[in-house]
């Protein structure tokens, strides 16, 4: 277990209606090359998981920026709570609300690049990486 402080990412997963739990690993250097499939219209949702280490980490908080031929399409940002250290328990797991992925053909065209970062209210920023994901008409 690394001897970092506050919070560590492990994995976000995401968790779409007919569709496989995919769980997606910050240190996994394919994410942006291998963008994760997500049926249209679908409802999905992004679940978090992590762990404190050391100290209190207070007014956490996930944010994301997606983004389309470098043009921003959606932003989410989602309180997560305050935590105590807890390095040798099981990781905490958030769940984060639901949303539709859009439709349609120029929604399919290209494949989105997402920013993640979880955030505490002193600006310490904790976990910062990108992934991407595409729209099809059905799950491949």
């Amino acid at each position: 277990m690394s001897e970092q402080s506050g919070i560590v990412l492990l994995a976000i997963t995401v968790n779409a209606e007919g569709g496989e739990r995919l769980r997606l690993a910050p240190a996994d250097s394919g994410l942006l090359s291998n963008p994760v499939v997500i049926k249209e219209g679908v409802q999905y949702s992004l679940g978090l998981e992590f762990r404190v280490n050391h100290g209190d980490a207070a007014g956490v908080r996930y944010a994301q920026v997606v983004k389309r031929a470098n043009v921003t399409v959606d932003k989410l940002e989602e309180v997560l709570g305050s935590y105590g250290p807890s390095p040798d328990e099981d990781p905490h797991k958030k769940e984060l609300a639901a949303q539709e992925a859009p439709t349609g053909l120029q929604a399919r065209s290209g494949s989105y690049k997402v920013r993640s970062r979880i955030i505490a209210d002193d600006a310490t920023v904790y976990a910062d990486f990108e992934w991407s994901y595409k729209l099809a008409k059905d799950w491949q």
